[in-house]
């Protein structure tokens, strides 16, 4: 194989990681130069939603039985013994959320995308969630940056938990968080069970949930980076049903949650700084180039061993140049041609064999 072959392959192997943005030299590179930029003032449920989960309110409080409430009951039965009530919880010094914040989060306003770079400090309490929603543009790159730090108090092992998730990957985060703080749910015991499961089954356990792509979860961290650019617009459609947009969380943990090596409640109120920077794309390619270049490689991977074989079979049937004038090859009947100039037998050396006709005795 020449060598412009080898370059050219190699080419072909390392441009692609080279190019991509989840290689994870120029992620975090890019990521940490792009954390400023020009801040514009959030204009909130309209660029940017706020949202919390406190453990003193429980949007799942209680439930209805299977009696039917609208119909008539002739046994005369307290419809009010259906629904089972917990305690209600005063909150803490350690929880300065406001009321909207938690007794809302399931709003679904439209958010508008987002095309400017914005910031915002949360306060979450202890043992909370504080979550930004936002509706990611696919013509713009994003980088999130977060730093955390406990207010007003210092601690040496002080750390959050940070995740991206979609609307439907955060309700069923949602629901964990409420059942892990319910007097009445065995839920949470049932994701303590399986909070080992390996990442291939993660997608069929009932009681799991998962940060976005499965990889945009960054636990015991005090300061995290991270930038990603959507292929499309993200949406889903169910079998029966219309086509669901998903907007984006932003989470901020400090909830002991099931995963193994998250961060513990710390004990102290957190205060997170979010900055939103968004660049716009110039060149996006189509989701199909992806399938294409795979599709090259594999074909170009079958068919480089063939091209090599047939390479090899010709080498040595082609004729270089100046070798095709015909020529006798020496052997014993024929001996060589030697142009030896001499004028007499006593210039040639003793035992000399003899050659055209000369005896050397």
């Amino acid at each position: 194989m020449s060598k412009k072959s080898v370059v050219v392959l190699i080419l072909i192997f390392t441009l692609p990681m080279i190019g991509l943005n989840d290689f994870p030299i120029a992620r975090n590179a890019a990521a940490a130069d792009a954390c400023s930029g020009d801040i514009e003032p959030i204009s909130w449920n309209e660029t940017v939603g706020r949202s919390a989960l406190v453990p003193h309110h429980n949007y799942y409080s209680g439930y209805f039985g299977f009696g039917d409430y609208y119909e008539d009951d002739t046994n005369g039965r307290d419809h009010e013994n259906d629904w089972i009530i917990e305690d209600y919880r005063e909150p803490t010094e350690l929880n300065p959320e406001e009321d909207w914040m938690y007794e809302y989060w399931d709003r679904d306003s439209r958010l508008q995308p987002l095309t400017a770079n914005y910031h915002s400090t949360m306060l979450v309490g202890n043992d909370s969630i504080g979550a930004l929603r936002v509706n990611l543009s696919e013509d713009y790159r994003t980088t999130i940056c977060v730093t955390a730090q406990a207010l007003n108090e210092t601690s040496d092992g002080y750390s959050v938990d940070v995740y991206l998730m979609t609307t439907s990957e955060y309700q069923r985060y949602t629901e964990l968080y409420y059942s892990s703080h319910s007097q009445n749910s065995f839920y949470d015991e049932i994701s303590e069970a399986l909070s080992d499961i390996s990442p291939e089954w993660r997608g069929i356990d009932f009681t799991g949930w998962r940060s976005y792509r499965d990889a945009h979860q960054y636990e015991s961290v005090k300061e995290i980076n991270f930038a990603l650019n959507l292929d499309g617009p993200e949406s889903y459609t169910p079998i029966f049903g219309q086509e669901r947009w998903q907007d984006f969380y932003i989470i901020i943990d400090t909830w002991d949650n099931n995963h193994d090596n998250d961060a513990l409640a710390p004990g102290v109120i957190t205060a997170a700084d979010v900055t939103i920077i968004t660049t716009e794309r110039t060149f996006v390619l189509p989701n199909f180039t992806v399938a294409i270049v795979f599709l090259m490689l594999m074909i170009g991977m079958v068919i480089l061993p063939f091209i090599l074989n047939a390479r090899y079979m010709k080498a040595g049937l082609e004729a270089s140049v100046g070798e095709n004038e015909p020529g006798l090859v020496p052997s014993l009947e024929i001996p060589p041609e030697v142009n030896i100039q001499h004028d007499d037998k006593t210039n040639l050396p003793k035992n000399y064999p003899e050659i055209n006709g000369i005896d050397s005795d």
